[in-house]
């Protein structure tokens, strides 16, 4: 293979470059750097970044113990601190390495105005987003968002669950367990599109909530009305479920 020789007067003129650069002092040569090579520092810099990006990310992600959401309620700092770091230290775990991941200010109604039933509808989406993804485990909500979640059918039977997870629990939870409507058929597309005279639904009773401000935990949350506590059907993490109802009612 035949080499390439380097032009006499190219030699030259790097000699003369690299001579030039030695006598710059370093400000000189940060100035000369970026004048001559900007693309190539930018884009330097760019990839240190997203590769030291990705490294962070990597290492502080938290692993998900469980997925919770408050629908119509909000909450102060102190029951949020009850509601995840305190349950994790319950399980043994590290709040640092593991996190109970809270959707906050998710708002479902039947009964608003413009404003709200959009806001309404994003909460909606978002909540159904969350479950197709497995990142939706439990909710706390008031009884206008335990009947909405309810009729839907996007609440488990408690009391099968824990009769086949946790058959001890079930006695000592029956005081809390409440019973709600589900729909499991009805018309109110056609009612709505005014096909049909009146609405008509066939329903059934289910176990599918837990009213759980009455609980010791809950004292000092500041709720007024009843809070109630509900489980998603396709939660992955049901046995994170389990042992997060036996820390919040106090039964190990």
């Amino acid at each position: 293979m035949k080499r390439t020789e380097i032009p006499a007067e190219t030699r030259t003129e790097r000699a003369i470059i690299q001579n030039a650069f030695r006598r710059m002092n370093a400000a000189e040569k940060l100035d000369y750097i970026w004048t001559y090579y900007k693309p190539l520092v930018i884009f330097i810099i760019l990839l240190i970044y997203i590769i030291s990006y990705a490294v962070y990310r990597r290492i502080s992600k938290k692993e998900a113990v469980l997925y919770a959401a408050c629908v119509n309620i909000a909450i102060g700092s102190d029951t949020e601190d009850i509601l995840s770091n305190q349950f994790i230290s319950f399980t043994g775990g590290n709040s640092k390495k593991s996190q109970v991941y809270i959707y906050h200010d998710l708002y479902l109604t039947d009964d608003a105005d413009l404003a709200s039933h959009e806001y309404a509808y994003a909460s909606r989406m978002k909540l159904l987003a969350a479950a197709n993804a497995s990142r939706l485990d439990i909710a706390i909500m008031n009884r206008e968002g335990y009947n909405l979640l309810s009729e839907s059918g996007y609440l488990l039977d408690l009391s099968e669950c824990l009769e086949q997870y946790a058959p001890e629990l079930l006695e000592d939870l029956q005081p809390l367990l409440t019973d709600n409507t589900v729909i499991l058929t009805d018309n109110a597309l056609e009612y709505h599109l005014n096909t049909a005279d009146e609405y008509q639904a066939v329903t059934e009773r289910r176990i599918n909530g837990m009213e759980i401000s009455r609980l010791p935990v809950f004292q000092n949350a500041g709720f007024s009305d009843a809070v109630y506590l509900g489980v998603f059907p396709n939660s992955p993490r049901l046995d994170s479920v389990i042992q997060y109802i036996a820390y919040l009612t106090g039964e190990s």
